[in-house]
């Protein structure tokens, strides 16, 4: 299968993209180190358009949202999977932290998108991940951080299994 990844140079993408590639899947990543910045959707989409799954993981303000508009409607249809990477924040009345608040709702946004296109075509097919304490920056120690690379493997047999 050929998969596409934002946000696969670092931390959850990164890590996946790992996972598919270990596993015999040809993957594109695509983020701001390699020259695809998502708020440059267009250029993005166009780039994860031949592709048989998307893995919307980037996250810049509400770019991610703008993202998987535009590659839903390229899809339209067709026997093709979005996989988007939001947060279990997005559970919370109130984030912990005040700096959050933003991040929180465009997450809810993306949430709320993946919803109403899932009740518009069933095709192509979206999977949300939600993922919790994710070890993705230095000093994140268990047991208060899940390992990245396990959760990775656990999100990639995840999806396999209901693709």
């Amino acid at each position: 299968m050929k998969i596409a990844i934002t946000g696969g140079t670092a931390g959850i993408g990164q890590a996946l993209a790992k996972q598919f590639e270990k596993n015999g899947h040809e993957v594109i990543v695509l983020s701001r180190r390699n020259g695809y910045n998502i708020r440059s959707w267009p250029k993005v989409a166009n780039k994860v358009e031949p592709y048989d799954m998307f893995i919307n993981n980037a996250q810049a303000g509400y770019a991610q949202t703008e993202l998987l508009f535009d590659v839903w409607r390229r899809w339209q249809g067709q026997h093709k999977t979005i996989v988007n990477i939001s947060t279990r924040l997005t559970d919370l009345k109130i984030p912990p932290k005040q700096e959050w608040d933003e991040y929180i709702v465009q997450k809810k946004a993306l949430e709320t998108t993946q919803e109403l296109l899932t009740e518009r075509n069933m095709w192509p097919k979206q999977i949300l991940i939600r993922p919790g304490a994710i070890a993705t920056q230095p000093g994140q120690e268990p047991p208060e951080y899940q390992d990245v690379d396990q959760y990775a493997h656990e999100v990639y047999e995840w999806i396999i299994k209901n693709i």
